[in-house]
């Protein structure tokens, strides 16, 4: 598929088509009946669907991972501090994939009335199986149980009005069914790019692994059917798809992904189609919010394959450039890397004029970037990761990092209250006047999340050995400069820290220390890629996201007197704090959503999730 696929409108049908799928239009128009007649009339529609796939933008706000540090107390998401209302609309809420389902059943409902082949009709209800049910896992990780609706309704249908949910269970068999249906019958015909077997196989293996371990942990039954599916269809992804891009920054910030090792399926960009993002200029200003926790820094292992609680070759936590030596090279792309240079050639801050300083650990991590990861060897040099930052242009460069909020240094912009910024997505290869056209295009199935999949559930069912760690953590490490997992190593003293219970919870588990490994693997792989949330909550660990989140260690007397610096505990020294500690636990019902109360109102046989007020 080119380029500028994704910006294509529906065309004919769009006219007969509702946004609100409790508003139901008649289907007596004859240009829906005429439109979906042949294989391409089929295929025009379906480019349509592929635009609910999500666009690059920095995730995981909710979760332990980051600390939305804009404003003390009220900038913290409210799931973690217990202010998530009951909505009135489903606008913006995963309610609203209704809409799009129905786009996707009125396809579905003209396939046996069209002109095709046996096998063209089997290949385009495979397309439109997956569609549906991909955003009906959106519904159903959210709500659990939610109406099935497997076509158009017309006048005198009432499944909605009058319907009561599904429960979870048959919406998770629908699921796996149509997935296995679309597994056996999808063509090969629509060229690169595209809805074909991996595609499927992949979702399965992210649905069904969120499905077993959320009944796993959740008290539910049946969750080695889809342990075991994962499992299976995991293990045939890896056989098309066995190793990863060599360079792990290529992955997120590459003009084109075709072609990229371990890319599965992928949203592409455009400046010329005008089907752009601005994820590197939003990232020095909007979303320099996003601050890296304290507990995320300690997550990454050094390079021996050890935690920084255990490895001999871990520093300390009380100076950056100690915290980011010797560590997995996926901190250096995910958080931005202490640097410092004298600017004294510059009259502005967007003069690129600048020289080291005569420390030298003030260069080593410049010079890391682009002799010891590589960056520029496999890629286009004008966009890789540089040092020192740059704000999307070609100056602009940033003095210092970390570079704090508390103390701007004249240079307001890409600060941080936590001393860490996220910069996964930067990337430096535009010029001044072209910042919000970014065209890098954005992964959205990509073997290294199949591999994790694989690994966990093989793990949940007992059957990880060292052959599969080599299948798939194994491939993993080699390009971040991490040793090997050696699952004979992995024993309850491996990780000092780990998750033994949270007696305050009732029920809660401790974490195997095998689990708890392939668990970290998964959080820095995928980081800020919007997986940790449902993460935790298909694990029953949200927990996590109640401790204080706590940024760099800094001492008040390395700043000027009078800076207002807020450590932790007002102490002289150590961690940066941005909101208070939360003095509630994670209540139990805010695992799942709160359904909408106008969907309520409208059909009253829709129950509210238990805990949420109706």
């Amino acid at each position: 598929m080119r380029k500028y696929i994704y910006s294509c409108c529906i065309l004919l049908l769009s006219s007969c088509l509702n946004n609100d799928f409790m508003e139901r239009v008649p289907l007596g128009n004859p240009t829906a009946e005429t439109v979906f007649e042949t294989y391409d009339n089929f295929k025009s529609y379906a480019w349509g669907l592929y635009e609910t796939f999500p666009s690059v933008a920095y995730g995981d706000k909710d979760t332990d991972d980051i600390s939305f540090n804009q404003t003390r107390e009220s900038s913290e998401s409210s799931w973690i501090r217990g202010l998530v209302n009951v909505p009135d609309k489903k606008d913006d809420t995963p309610w609203a994939q209704y809409s799009f389902i129905r786009r996707v059943n009125l396809m579905l409902d003209h396939i046996d009335s069209s002109k095709m082949s046996e096998t063209e009709k089997a290949h385009w209800r495979s397309v439109g199986y997956f569609f549906r049910s991909y955003r009906y896992f959106t519904l159903l990780q959210a709500y659990g149980g939610v109406p099935w609706i497997d076509h158009v309704l017309s006048d005198n249908e009432t499944e909605l009005i009058n319907g009561a949910r599904a429960s979870r269970d048959e919406i998770a068999k629908h699921l796996l069914e149509d997935l296995q249906y679309a597994e056996k019958n999808i063509g090969t015909d629509d060229g690169k790019n595209t809805i074909n077997l991996s595609v499927i196989q992949a979702f399965m293996s992210r649905f069904c692994l969120f499905e077993g371990t959320w009944r796993k942990y959740h008290g539910l039954s049946d969750a080695d059917t889809y342990l075991k599916e994962c499992k299976r269809v995991s293990a045939e992804v890896l056989k098309v798809h066995p190793n990863v891009a060599p360079n792990y920054d290529d992955v997120f910030n590459s003009i084109s992904l075709d072609g990229v090792e371990g890319i599965i399926l992928y949203k592409p960009y455009s400046n010329q189609a005008s089907v752009v993002h601005s994820v590197s200029i939003s990232g020095t200003t909007g979303t320099s919010f996003f601050n890296p926790t304290r507990d995320l820094i300690d997550s990454y292992l050094c390079f021996d394959g050890k935690t920084r609680w255990t490895s001999p070759h871990y520093i300390s936590d009380q100076d950056m450039y100690d915290e980011f030596s010797n560590r997995d090279h996926r901190l250096w792309l995910q958080v931005t890397p202490p640097y410092k240079i004298d600017r004294s050639a510059s009259a502005t801050a967007w003069e690129n004029k600048w020289k080291y300083t005569d420390d030298p650990k003030d260069k080593s991590f410049i010079d890391s970037l682009q002799i010891r990861l590589g960056l520029g060897l496999t890629t286009s040099k004008e966009r890789q990761k540089t040092l020192p930052f740059r704000q999307g242009f070609s100056g602009g460069i940033l003095g210092e990092i970390p570079h704090y909020d508390f103390f701007l240094n004249n240079q307001p912009w890409y600060k941080s209250a936590f001393g860490y910024n996220n910069w996964k997505f930067f990337n430096t290869y535009l010029e001044m006047g072209s910042a919000r056209n970014e065209e890098t295009d954005m992964p959205i199935f990509r073997t290294e999340e199949v591999m994790l999949n694989y690994a966990e559930a093989m793990c949940e069912l007992k059957e990880f050995t060292q052959e599969i760690a080599d299948q798939t953590i194994n491939k993993l490490r080699p390009r971040a400069n991490v040793a090997p997992m050696k699952v004979n190593e992995i024993t309850a003293s491996f990780d000092p820290k780990r998750d033994l219970g949270n007696p305050n919870y009732p029920g809660d588990y401790e974490v195997s220390p095998l689990l708890w490994e392939i668990r970290r693997e998964r959080r820095i792989e995928l980081f800020a890629e919007n997986f940790r949330f449902d993460d935790l909550r298909r694990w029953k660990k949200c927990q996590y996201m109640m401790k204080k989140k706590l940024g760099q260690y800094v001492r008040k007397s390395d700043f000027p007197t009078g800076t207002k610096v807020t450590i932790d505990k007002g102490a002289a020294e150590g961690y940066l704090e941005f909101h208070p500690e939360q003095t509630h636990l994670w209540p139990d019902y805010y695992y799942l959503y709160p359904i909408p109360r106008n969907e309520i109102t409208l059909n009253s046989k829709i129950e509210q999730n238990p805990g949420w007020p109706k």
